[in-house]
C-alpha cells in the first residue's frame, strides 16, 4: 500500500511540472544517457586499438584510432579524451603521434593558445616532443616567445629547427627568432594570436 501511495505522489508531482520544464528534463536525461552510452562504445574502440598495439599490429591500431576520430568529426574534446586514455600506453610513440595530430588540428581551428598549452604539457613529460610540420613548429615557437610567456619551450622548438627542416624557407626566420629568444630580447616576429592568461598559467605550471 505504501508503494502505491508513493507512486501516486510521484505522479502528482510530475503532473504539476510545467510541460516545458518536463521536456527540458527529459531532454537532459536523454543526453546524459546518450553520452554515457557513447563513451562506453568509445572505450571499446580504445581497448580494441590497444590490443592491436600490444600484438604489434600498429597499422591496424592507428586505423582504428583515426577512423574513430574522423567519425567524431575530429573535435578538440575527442582528441583530449583519447589522449587521456593513451598517455599510459607502453609505446610512447602513440601519444607522441596523437599529440602531433591534436596540435595540427587545434592550429587548423585557430585555437592557438590551446595548441601551445598541449605542446607545453607534452614537452614537460617528453622534452624531445616536437610538432610535426615546420609551419606548426614555427607558429608555436613564435607564440611561446611572445612576451616571454614560455621562453624555454620557444628555445627548444627552435634549437633543432634548422636540422629538422633543412632547406625550408622558414629556417631563416626561425634562426633569427632563436637569437632573439636566447638574448631575452622581445620578439618582433610574432604573428600568431596572443595567448590568454589561463593558458599562460598552464604553461608556467607545466614548466616548473
Amino acid at each position: 500500500m505504501q508503494q502505491v501511495f508513493a507512486r501516486l505522489r510521484l505522479l502528482d508531482v510530475l503532473i504539476r511540472i510545467p510541460r516545458g520544464a518536463m521536456l527540458a528534463l527529459l531532454t537532459m536525461f536523454t543526453r546524459v544517457r546518450g553520452t554515457v552510452h557513447e563513451r562506453g562504445e568509445d572505450e571499446a574502440v580504445v581497448t580494441d586499438a590497444y590490443g592491436s598495439m600490444r600484438a604489434g599490429n600498429h597499422v591496424r591500431s592507428w586505423k582504428v584510432l583515426t577512423e574513430w576520430l574522423k567519425s567524431c568529426g575530429e573535435q578538440p574534446e575527442d582528441y583530449a579524451w583519447l589522449a587521456s586514455r593513451m598517455v599510459a600506453w607502453e609505446d610512447p610513440s602513440y601519444i607522441a603521434r596523437l599529440t602531433e595530430m591534436r596540435v595540427a588540428r587545434l592550429l587548423a581551428l585557430k585555437l592557438t593558445s590551446d595548441a601551445l598549452a598541449v605542446v607545453v604539457q607534452r614537452m614537460s613529460l617528453d622534452p624531445r616532443f616536437r610538432p610535426r610540420s615546420a609551419a606548426d613548429t614555427l607558429s608555436l615557437a613564435q607564440l611561446a616567445a611572445r612576451d616571454g610567456r614560455a621562453p624555454r619551450v620557444a628555445r627548444a622548438l627552435l634549437s633543432d629547427f634548422a636540422a629538422r627542416f633543412e632547406g625550408d624557407p622558414r629556417v631563416t626566420v626561425a634562426s633569427t627568432l632563436l637569437r632573439h629568444v636566447a638574448s631575452h630580447a622581445p620578439s618582433r616576429l610574432f604573428t600568431a594570436a596572443p595567448i590568454d592568461n589561463k593558458s599562460a598559467e598552464r604553461c608556467n605550471a607545466a614548466l616548473t
